[in-house]
């Protein structure tokens, strides 16, 4: 399907949405923004979107010349972030509760030689007076209600969990402050890395989905919570398990706004944040390789305040924490590792990512103007045996980015 064709069919979605609205009792609300975005990096980056999505910098390749390859600056700058979305609402009843929907797209998927429509989220929730059910695709329970308030497309990744999933979610309130939230998910757009690459199928065939469950404390100025998640991923014969816990908490109040989170993780490379697994040894019965999980350390900051004009400050900082068993090396004396920040020719693997971000955004009615800088600093090194690293070197990327978006 061509580019034209792609917007005739969004077109005749969105007007077909009007006139069916008009005839049934669902409501609808159109939303979105377009968005363009003008940046500049220092060096080259781990990235997506042709640099829209910037993770950080790659390390260190000297080649012939004796010149790092990496250390090339560019820019870049794209409209395909802009976005389209339909709230759907029924009017009467639904088994006892109230029914939405929501259809949520962009233009940030990728052809060979153009952007296309890309399904950002797409779900049915029934909520009743104490209990929420969600079926559908929209965030990962990890990335939650608590993300970073910044210009940049990133959303605070690898710092912050940034993933979109298909789930099963439940909210039940405990009391008028209190939920509790257990979900179900499974992997499409973001997903583990592994021997045969990116691939939802290391989980599909383990047939049992991510499982997360979490209590969030909600008042007028705060919202505090804690979530804890696993997931069960198949290569060949072997079932391999990780888990993670994040904690967070936010304070609002007039036009101040100061929140956080911190999480402890393994295997989060489905999430865009540092670490995978590594072969570990051999199975006994299949002779196949056996895997042990890398944890991190993450935890961000984020301060802002203002309305009309807002001033924000970012910082992130992710540590390597090595693995829970010793790495197999093979007969060259090398190890086998997925994930973010590891590099198999070279054996090297990021110890430690490093972010702050200062931004300024001018607010007047529907128009949003915003220039926001990025200091982000990956330490490399040589990995051992246990995951953790020798020989280290720091290697930074300076990123400047200027934002325009309406929004309507």
């Amino acid at each position: 399907m061509n580019l034209k064709k792609q917007l005739l069919f969004v077109l005749s979605f969105f007007l077909f949405s009007n006139l069916f609205a008009e005839k049934t009792s669902v409501n609808y609300q159109l939303y979105g923004f377009v968005r363009n975005v003008l940046y500049f990096n220092s060096r080259q980056n781990v990235e997506s979107i042709d640099g829209l999505y910037n993770l950080f910098p790659e390390p260190v390749e000297i080649n012939t010349n004796g010149e790092d390859e990496n250390a090339v600056p560019n820019a870049e700058m794209l409209s395909v972030h802009s976005r389209l979305g339909l709230n759907f609402s029924e009017e009467s009843p639904v088994f006892g509760a109230k029914a939405s929907a929501k259809i949520e797209c962009d233009f940030a998927g990728f052809s060979s030689n153009f952007y296309l429509i890309r399904l950002r989220q797409a779900y049915i929730k029934l909520d009743w007076d104490k209990t929420e059910l969600l079926v559908g695709q929209t965030w990962h329970p990890l990335f939650g209600n608590v993300s970073p308030t910044i210009p940049d497309l990133n959303a605070g990744a690898p710092f912050q969990p940034f993933n979109r999933s298909p789930q099963i979610r439940l909210k039940e309130s405990l009391t008028n402050e209190l939920s509790l939230t257990v979900a179900a998910t499974y992997q499409m757009q973001y997903m583990s890395q592994g021997p045969d690459g990116k691939s939802a199928s290391y989980m599909r065939n383990a047939l049992i989905p991510d499982a997360f469950a979490g209590l969030e404390y909600r008042t007028s100025n705060w919202i505090s919570g804690l979530g804890f998640d696993t997931k069960t991923l198949k290569i060949n014969h072997q079932y391999h398990s990780s888990a993670s816990l994040s904690v967070y908490s936010q304070y609002h109040k007039n036009k101040f706004l100061l929140k956080g989170k911190a999480l402890w993780g393994q295997n989060m490379s489905d999430h865009i944040m540092l670490g995978g697994y590594g072969i570990s040894g051999t199975d006994a019965v299949y002779n196949e390789d056996t895997y042990t999980n890398f944890d991190a350390l993450t935890g961000w900051l984020n301060a802002v305040y203002g309305k009309e004009l807002q001033i924000g400050l970012f910082a992130g900082l992710s540590q390597n924490l090595g693995t829970n068993k010793n790495l197999k090396a093979d007969s060259n004396g090398a190890f086998t590792a997925y994930g973010y920040g590891f590099y198999q020719n070279t054996q090297e693997i990021a110890d430690q990512f490093f972010r702050v971000s200062p931004s300024i955004t001018y607010n007047i009615k529907n128009l949003s103007i915003s220039a926001d800088y990025e200091l982000t600093s990956a330490v490399y090194g040589t990995i051992k045996a246990d995951g953790r690293v020798a020989d280290t070197y720091r290697v930074n990327n300076h990123r400047a980015v200027a934002t325009i978006t309406y929004n309507f």
